[in-house]
């Protein structure tokens, strides 16, 4: 069977070469196919009806001399046989050379090089897909996404925008928990700000032990003990725990981690393990991660104030690590510190 080019067709059937590759695409040609970027078509084929103008028809009923117009109008879009540069491109539709490089990559879009220059060279038809990657773009969707509708030739929108909005609304419920974390730390900093190395009486919430392991070093502990129990699509891990140090009024006992959850109220039910809650001694510290003086002077203060105000300790400090500074190789903690007053 004789095969001839889209161009070579388009001057036989006296339409643009883009027409010929539209109804390629259509699959209004049988025996059409592709190779490569080349629409072969047999020699033999039939033009395919131009359903487009038929409704215009209708509408301007049997008015020859608006029937002319619509179609000479049509004509400008349909056979339009212009040649565009990447320049142009840029120019006229706003992109960057960087996004056009990239739907070329990912195969969004397939323009044509000259044959002498080697230039890319854009069709009309180049542009039109462009701007309709463009209107699925303003509706969050992908570059990729946007090239799997292309190719799966699904034709219910329907569907493919409601799947979208489902994503987005969930996209934006992360993003609020995302803006209410970022807003409560930046209240403990400002909180810190003004109370650091102050001592305050204040309530410590009801925590549930859900783990409990030696160090915060521990690594080897954090598969069973820490991420069998968080979301880590949700929860950070040094948010989530808390180091116990025990003690008494001849220095410190003995220390231990643990992944903690806050609760509502304490169940009987089970062996579960919760903080101490309730009134506590309450202060901000601030120290670099391998300071380890700081202990000993919270030690000697926290006594200290315990003596002027007649007051005793239950024999625990709790350490939350509330903010990290990242400086440089060395982290700049910030602690809330609670110990239990009886």
């Amino acid at each position: 069977m004789e095969f001839l080019t889209a161009n070579e067709m388009s001057q036989i059937w006296n339409v643009s070469s883009r027409m010929v590759a539209y109804y390629c695409k259509a699959g209004k040609i049988a025996g059409a196919m592709k190779k490569g970027k080349t629409w072969l078509i047999p020699a033999h084929a039939e033009k395919p009806v131009d359903n487009r103008f038929s409704t215009n028809k209708v509408i301007v009923g049997d008015n020859p001399e608006l029937q002319g117009e619509l179609h000479k109008i049509n004509r400008m879009d349909s056979e339009n046989n212009a040649v565009y540069r990447a320049n142009d491109i840029y120019k006229n539709l706003g992109l960057t050379r960087e996004t056009l490089r990239y739907y070329e990559e990912i195969g969004l879009i397939e323009p044509q090089r000259n044959k002498n220059s080697q230039y890319r060279e854009f069709t009309f038809e180049d542009v039109s897909c462009l701007m309709s990657i463009d209107f699925y773009k303003k509706r969050g969707f992908t570059p990729l996404e946007i090239k799997e509708l292309m190719e799966s030739g699904e034709r219910d929108g329907i569907t493919s925008l409601s799947r979208k909005i489902s994503e987005v609304e969930n996209n934006i419920h992360i993003q609020q928990r995302i803006l209410k974390r970022l807003a409560e730390t930046k209240v403990f900093c400002e909180y810190a700000a003004l109370s650091s190395k102050l001592f305050t009486v204040k309530e410590l919430p009801l925590y549930l032990a859900l783990e409990t392991f030696d160090a915060v070093s521990s690594l080897n502990d954090y598969k069973d003990r820490v991420l069998a129990f968080i979301d880590l699509q949700e929860d950070d891990i040094l948010s989530s725990l808390v180091r116990a140090v025990t003690f008494d009024q001849t220095g410190y006992k003995g220390t231990k981690m643990c992944l903690v959850r806050r609760a509502a109220k304490k169940v009987q039910a089970g062996e579960k393990t919760y903080l101490e809650s309730g009134k506590c001694l309450h202060t901000v510290l601030e120290a670099d991660s391998h300071d380890d003086s700081v202990m000993e002077k919270m030690f000697f203060a926290a006594y200290g104030w315990a003596e002027e105000h007649k007051e005793t300790f239950k024999g625990v400090v709790y350490i939350f690590i509330r903010f990290v500074e990242l400086s440089g190789h060395t982290e700049h903690n910030f602690y809330e510190v609670f110990i239990p007053l009886k």
